[in-house]
């Protein structure tokens, strides 16, 4: 339940954001992302962060953008890259390593115009 809420939440955001066109990261283009496990999801783009919820496997939460953070491996895999699936004020939050995300290293962001250019 709690997932299903914070996605409606985020689907209205970004729904009511994408008319506004005012700096680089309005122009990225968010895509709905994957898990492939169970995954936490983290208040900055590191594990050392607080852990604000988990998803589960097979899970789909849209992806706002993408951003360099701590890189994870796991399961024979390394990645740097961590997708932001909410917002907490004006910070993109609610990061996802995209060890753990199916798809590509971006988990299938634009990677021109797919990186979180106004988080504090």
């Amino acid at each position: 339940m709690r997932h299903a809420v914070k996605a409606a939440l985020v689907a209205a955001l970004v729904a009511g954001c994408s008319a506004i066109a005012t700096s680089p990261a309005s122009a990225a283009q968010g895509a709905m992302v994957t898990t492939y496990e169970r995954v936490n999801v983290r208040d900055y783009p590191t594990s050392k962060s607080a852990r604000e919820d988990v998803y589960p496997a097979n899970y789909t939460v849209f992806g706002l953008c993408w951003k360099w953070g701590e890189t994870i491996t796991d399961n024979g895999y390394s990645n740097d890259v961590w997708v932001a699936t909410g917002k907490k004020g004006s910070r993109y939050s609610w990061w996802v390593s995209a060890v753990y995300l199916k798809g590509d290293k971006y988990a299938g962001l634009s990677v021109e115009n797919g990186y979180c250019w106004d988080d504090a």
